[in-house]
C-alpha cells in the first residue's frame, strides 16, 4: 500500500511540472504577422545530452510538453535562426522571424578556415541553394547552371555539356564535391550533365584562382557541390520522379536514418534521354542516353568531432546511331560510350579547444570511359563487334588525394591563420595512352593567414609550395583583401596560379565520330596572374532590402593549352599545344530586391573580352550577356512562381575560311526564358512543379562569318547546338520526415 501511495505521488508530482506549451512563429516581413509553417524547432537541454525536433503546422504552431528550462531553436529557410531560453510555467509562447537573404546570411565552406555567412567571407563567394535548383526543376549542374551571369555553356553531342568562367575554359575550372576534385574530363572538360543534384544542399562558386588551397586546375575558378548531411531529423526519406516532353525520365530516392550522433543515408536514382534531332533520322544530334547512380553516407557528429564517410557509384551509356549503308540500308554502325565513376572519400574534422582544429580528408576516385562500336542488322536487330581494333577501346583513370589542414581561429581575434598539406597522385591505363600506362604526382604544402589591423580591414596573404613529378612547380602565393565599413563590402585579391598539363592531355589520343585529339608529352605547364574585385552594396527599409554587386576582373595565362588543327583537310583532327598567352577582361553588375520572404527580383548584366596569340588577336573581343529571375512565394509560403530569362550576346569563335586561314566569326545572340510553377500539400510532403523550358524554342544558333569550317578555340564552329526546342516539364516529390 504504502508503495502505490508513493508512486501516485511521483505521478502527482510529475503532472504538476509537466506543462504543455503552445508555440507560435510569425513572420515580421508580413503586415499582419503571417504564420510560418513547416518552421524547425529543436528543444535542447542545456548539457545538449536531450534534443527534441518538431515543425510548425500550416499555422505556425507546435504543442510539446516541458518538464525544465531548455534552449529552443528556430529555422526556416529564408529566415533568420532564432535561440531562446524557454521555462515551465509559460503556456503561450509567440516568436518572430526576421526574412533573410540566402545568398547573403547562409554558411559556405570553400576555402574557410572554418564555416562562415557568405557576407563574412574574404571570398567572393556565389551561392546557388536547395530552394532555387527546386524551383528551376534543374536535374543536373548543367539545368541550374545555364542562366548564371558570367558562365557560357557548350553542348557536344559526344562529350556532353562543359563551361567557361570569366572567359576561361576546360581544365583551369576546378569542380569538386564535398571538396573532392571530379575527375574524367573529355576535350579538357568534365560534362555537366553527369552531375546529379538530387541530393544536393547547395553550390558555392567562385570566381578566380583558388590555386594555393586546391593547386592545379584551379586558375579559373571553383565549384563546390554540397550534398546533404540530415543532422535534425531522426527519419527522412525522399522520392523524386521527373518528366519532361522531349523524352526525358527521371527517378530519384535518399533515405536516411539517424540516431544519438551517428546518421545512415541512401541514395540512388535512374535518368533517362531518348535523344533530338532537327531532323527525323537514325542519328540523333543530342545522343540517347542512360544514366544510373548510387551512393552511401555515415554521418558521426557531436560537439568536437565530425566525421563522414562517404561512397558513390555513377554508370552512363550514350549511344551514337549511324544512317545505314546504302545501297540496301539493312546494315548501320552503332557506337555505345560507357562511363563509370566510383568515388570514396572520409573526412574527419576535430576542435582543439576553444579557438583551433584540424580536418582531414582522403578520397580516392575512379573514372572509366568504354568504346563498343557494333555493325547492326536492321532486319532483325541483331548485332555483332567490329573487327577493327581502333573501334574498341577502354581508358581509366585512377586519382588519390589526402589534404589535412590546421585552423588557428580565435572568435574576435586580430590574428587566426591555416596550414596545410595537399597530396594528388594520378595515374592513366589504356591502349591509347602513351606506353599504355602513365602517372603524374603533385605534392604540396601551403599557409594563409588572416590578419585584421582594423575591425572593418581584413588581410589574408597565403603561399603554396609545391613539388611536381613532372614539371617545376614555382611558388604560388595571393593575397586577398575585406573592406566592410557598413553597409558597403570591398573584397580584391590577386593571385598566382600554376596548372601542370593533364595526363589526357600529355597522353591520350580521343578519337570517335566527331573527334581525332591527339595528346602531347612535350607540353609546358600554364601560369597566370589573376585580378578579382568586388563591391556589395546592401540596404534595407522595413520590409524591403536592396543589394548591389559589381565585381571587375582580369586574368592572364601563360603557355595556354589549346586543341590546334594539324591537318587543314581534317577538320576533325586536332593536337593540344601551347599557344602563348590568353588574356580575359571584364565585369559583372547586378542588383537584387527582396520583399520580405516572399519575393525575389534579380536581373544583372557581364561583359567578357578576350584576347588569345593562338590566333593572332592584338585586342579583345567581347560578349554581352544579362539575366533577369523572379520568385514569387504566396498562399501562405505553400506555392512559388519563378521565371528565368537569359540573353547570351554573340560570342567570337575561330574557324577556317575558303583559304584555310584563321579568322573570326560570332555564334549569334539568342535568348532564354524558363517558367515554373510549385505547389507543396500536406504538410509540406509532397510537392509539385510544373512549367515550360527553352520558350523561345531554341535549337541550333547560327553563326556569321565567311566560312563554313569547322570550330576552333572557344566558340565550337560558326553554329552551335543550345538546346532541343520548348519543353514541357512535370515533376513530383514525395518526402516523409520524423523529427
Amino acid at each position: 500500500m504504502k508503495i502505490k501511495i508513493t508512486l501516485l505521488a511521483v505521478f502527482i508530482s510529475t503532472l504538476a511540472f509537466t506543462q504543455e506549451v503552445k508555440v507560435k512563429v510569425l513572420d515580421s516581413g508580413t503586415s499582419k504577422g503571417e504564420p510560418i509553417p513547416y518552421a524547425n524547432i529543436c528543444i535542447e537541454s542545456f548539457d545538449s545530452k536531450v534534443k527534441d525536433y518538431f515543425i510548425t503546422d500550416v499555422n505556425g504552431l507546435v504543442n510539446f510538453s516541458l518538464t525544465q528550462r531548455k534552449i529552443i531553436s528556430i529555422s526556416c529557410m529564408g529566415f533568420k535562426a532564432l535561440i531562446d531560453t524557454l521555462s515551465p510555467g509559460v503556456k503561450d509562447k509567440t516568436y518572430i522571424l526576421e526574412p533573410s537573404i540566402y545568398e547573403i546570411n547562409s554558411v559556405v565552406v570553400t576555402g574557410q578556415y572554418k564555416p562562415v555567412s557568405a557576407d563574412k567571407s574574404i571570398y567572393d563567394i556565389k551561392l546557388i541553394g536547395k530552394d532555387r535548383i527546386e524551383s528551376k526543376a534543374a536535374n543536373n549542374l548543367s539545368d541550374i547552371l545555364s542562366d548564371e551571369l558570367g558562365i557560357r555553356l557548350s553542348n557536344d553531342p559526344s562529350t556532353g555539356t562543359s563551361m567557361s568562367l570569366q572567359g576561361i575554359t576546360g581544365e583551369n575550372i576546378k569542380i569538386l564535391v564535398d571538396g573532392v576534385p571530379v575527375i574524367g574530363r573529355l576535350d579538357g572538360n568534365i560534362d555537366l550533365s553527369q552531375l546529379n543534384l538530387d541530393n544536393v544542399s547547395q553550390i558555392e562558386m567562385v570566381g578566380g584562382p583558388m590555386s594555393v588551397i586546391y593547386g592545379s586546375n584551379a586558375l579559373g575558378g571553383v565549384i563546390n557541390i554540397i550534398t546533404e548531411n540530415n543532422s535534425h531529423s531522426q527519419y527522412k526519406t525522399s522520392v523524386n520522379s521527373y518528366y519532361e516532353s522531349v523524352g526525358t525520365y527521371n527517378f530519384n530516392f535518399l533515405t536516411s536514418i539517424r540516431h544519438s550522433k551517428n546518421t545512415f543515408e541512401l541514395n540512388g536514382g535512374r535518368n533517362f534521354f531518348g535523344g533530338y534531332s532537327l531532323e527525323d533520322t537514325r542519328s540523333k544530334q543530342w545522343k540517347p542516353k542512360e544514366q544510373y547512380n548510387a551512393g552511401g553516407s555515415y554521418y558521426y557528429n557531436d560537439e568536437k568531432i565530425k566525421l563522414r564517410l562517404k561512397s558513390d557509384f555513377f554508370n552512363e551509356r550514350l549511344l551514337d546511331r549511324n544512317e545505314p549503308f546504302p545501297p540496301y540500308y539493312e546494315k548501320a554502325n552503332d557506337t555505345w560510350y560507357k562511363t563509370f565513376r566510383f568515388n570514396n572519400s572520409a573526412e574527419i574534422t576535430n576542435k582543439i579547444g576553444e579557438n583551433s582544429g584540424f580536418n582531414m580528408l582522403a578520397a580516392y576516385s575512379f573514372y572509366e570511359r568504354q568504346k563498343e562500336k557494333y555493325l547492326v542488322d536492321l532486319t532483325d536487330l541483331s548485332k555483332t563487334l567490329t573487327t577493327s581494333s581502333e573501334d574498341q577501346d577502354t581508358s581509366s583513370f585512377n586519382s588519390f588525394i589526402t589534404r589535412g589542414t590546421y585552423n588557428f581561429t580565435p572568435e574576435e581575434a586580430v590574428f587566426s591563420f591555416q596550414t596545410g598539406f595537399d597530396i594528388n597522385y594520378e595515374t592513366a591505363k589504356g591502349k591509347r595512352i602513351d606506353n599504355e600506362q602513365e602517372n603524374i604526382g603533385d605534392y604540396a604544402v601551403f599557409a594563409s593567414a588572416i590578419w585584421k589591423p582594423l575591425e572593418v580591414l581584413s588581410i589574408q596573404p597565403g603561399i603554396r609550395v609545391a613539388y611536381n613529378t613532372r614539371y617545376n612547380a614555382p611558388l604560388t602565393p595571393s593575397v586577398n583583401l575585406m573592406y566592410k565599413p557598413g553597409k558597403i563590402t570591398v573584397r580584391a585579391s590577386y593571385a598566382r596560379g600554376f596548372r601542370s598539363p593533364s595526363l589526357k592531355e600529355l597522353y591520350l589520343y580521343f578519337f570517335d565520330s566527331n573527334h581525332q585529339v591527339e595528346g602531347n608529352d612535350s607540353l609546358q605547364a600554364e601560369r597566370s596572374h589573376s585580378f578579382n574585385t568586388s563591391v556589395n552594396y546592401k540596404f534595407s527599409a522595413g520590409k524591403s532590402t536592396l543589394v548591389f554587386d559589381l565585381k571587375p576582373f582580369y586574368n592572364i595565362i601563360d603557355n595556354k593549352i589549346s586543341l590546334v588543327q594539324v591537318d587543314p583537310d581534317n577538320l576533325l583532327h586536332y593536337r593540344n599545344e601551347n599557344t602563348g598567352k590568353f588574356s580575359s577582361l571584364g565585369f559583372e553588375i547586378s542588383g537584387s530586391f527582396y520583399q520580405s520572404s516572399w519575393l525575389n527580383v534579380r536581373a544583372g548584366y557581364s561583359r567578357i573580352g578576350r584576347k588569345d596569340d593562338s590566333f593572332d588577336s592584338d585586342n579583345f573581343i567581347y560578349s554581352n550577356n544579362w539575366n533577369t529571375s523572379l520568385d514569387a512565394d504566396f498562399l501562405k509560403n505553400t506555392a512559388k512562381l519563378s521565371v528565368f530569362y537569359k540573353y547570351s550576346g554573340k560570342y567570337p569563335t575561330y574557324f577556317y575560311d575558303s583559304s584555310d586561314e584563321v579568322t573570326v566569326g560570332y555564334i549569334n545572340e539568342f535568348h532564354n526564358l524558363d517558367i515554373s510553377l510549385m505547389k507543396k500539400i500536406w504538410h509540406n510532403r509532397f510537392s509539385v512543379t510544373t512549367g515550360i523550358k527553352n520558350v523561345f524554342d531554341n535549337k541550333e544558333i547560327g553563326g556569321q562569318g565567311n566560312g563554313t569550317g569547322s570550330g576552333h578555340g572557344s566558340g565550337g564552329g560558326v553554329s552551335s547546338l543550345v538546346g532541343w526546342g520548348r519543353t514541357y516539364f512535370l515533376g513530383l516529390k514525395v518526402n516523409f520526415v520524423k523529427y
